[in-house]
């Protein structure tokens, strides 16, 4: 009987841990994507540092699929568990039986609520996230190198708001170069526009 309530002790000391961990845990990449292992590892660098010197907990769950039941219980176990002050960002790149459209949605605790603009990482064209997400020509997946970015972007904002700055951050470098380069795309794209209208008006007009 001793041994049973000695084991039992154990075995709820051990849940205790293993839920204390889970509820402060700073960085969480929950994903089926192919996401290089050094990408990650500067995913949980940044992660790591804001939660140092925030206590903010984020969490991005990445997945080629899902349905509506696999999301809501995503979305009610993490918020359920996670303590305050987080971030959650859930994605998918397919949802429920659409072939062409994902789910994209940000989740964070009411303290957090003006601490950054989801606008500045969602925005169709000029999002630190979704400019990358719009390359759907790309050889290379662009979703691991938007996740950077958009990640980058989000703590940024965070650590800002709280008045402190990341060494591990990505820094405006790359997301300036990235803007550089979106920019001569989109100027390229219009220049082959000008250029196509131009020429089929002086076919018609010989």
């Amino acid at each position: 009987m001793n041994k049973f309530i000695t084991n039992l002790k154990v075995a709820f000391a051990t849940l205790i841990f293993l839920t204390v961990s889970t509820l402060n845990a700073n960085f969480i990449l929950e994903s089926d994507l192919d996401f290089p292992q050094k990408l990650v590892d500067k995913m949980q660098q940044m992660g790591d540092e804001l939660y140092q010197k925030t206590k903010v907990s984020t969490v991005i769950v990445a997945k080629k699929h899902l349905d509506q039941k696999e999301f809501l219980e995503i979305k009610k176990k993490y918020l359920n568990e996670l303590k305050e002050p987080y971030v959650l960002w859930i994605f998918s790149k397919t949802y429920m039986d659409r072939k062409d459209i994902g789910i994209n949605q940000m989740f964070n605790s009411k303290d957090l609520e003006d601490k950054f603009d989801k606008e500045s990482m969602f925005s169709p064209f000029f999002g630190s996230f979704t400019k990358l997400i719009s390359i759907k020509k790309s050889k290379v997946d662009p979703i691991p190198a938007a996740f950077l970015n958009g990640y980058g972007d989000l703590v940024d904002m965070i650590a800002k708001s709280y008045g402190v700055k990341l060494k591990s951050s990505i820094g405006s470098e790359t997301k300036t170069t990235i803007d550089i380069i979106r920019a001569i795309f989109y100027i390229s794209i219009v220049f082959f526009l000008l250029w196509y209208l131009k020429v089929k008006f002086f076919k018609r007009g010989e």
